[in-house]
């Protein structure tokens, strides 16, 4: 057998080493970076309030991995919604847009998996950007090019009526 040596080094983060962030109002710890894994996956640890979740947004170079820890996600991606307790898995793939929101009375707690890794990265400028100077829209959307993220102008249809999305995402 021909055994090949990985460039990659096994990696452990313990809580204190995480990289903490804010991103569009969700508290997240970065767990493992793209770096820590020679880009093949990031992971975040994000907590969600209750009703927060980000707007309609689509990843165009990674698909996400979620896996709820604790408490009820609402997801939809394209046109599908579904209801995610704890110990629930979900693959959206690249490309496809999607949205998620705590749909419970507690906080979530979930992992986020990019697949490739990169979405770390993303959430850093975001994050870096809202504690430095506040985050409009605009520069939301322009740090979004710069990683393969975008915000489609109208959210999925709601109610049975199309609604158009004018609010900034948030970035506390």
């Amino acid at each position: 057998m021909n055994v090949r040596r990985s460039p990659r080094q096994a990696t452990v983060v313990t809580p204190e080493q995480s990289m903490p962030l804010k991103i569009f109002g969700m508290d997240a710890n970065v767990l493992l970076t793209t770096e820590a894994t020679g880009g093949a996956v990031s992971v975040v640890l994000g907590h969600l309030a209750p009703g927060d979740g980000p707007p309609d947004h689509v990843h165009l170079k990674q698909d996400e991995i979620f896996y709820v820890l604790e408490g009820t996600v609402e997801l939809t991606a394209a046109d599908e919604t579904a209801i995610a307790g704890p110990g629930s898995i979900v693959f959206v793939p690249r490309t496809v847009v999607h949205r998620f929101r705590n749909a419970g009375t507690a906080t979530v707690r979930m992992l986020e998996c990019s697949l490739p890794g990169g979405l770390d990265r993303y959430f850093k400028a975001i994050s870096d950007l809202a504690a430095r100077d506040g985050l409009t829209r605009e520069q939301a959307m322009e740090i979004g090019k710069q990683f393969d993220t975008g915000f489609p102008e109208r959210t999925a249809p709601r109610g049975g009526k199309d609604v158009r999305r004018d609010e900034t995402p948030r970035a506390e």
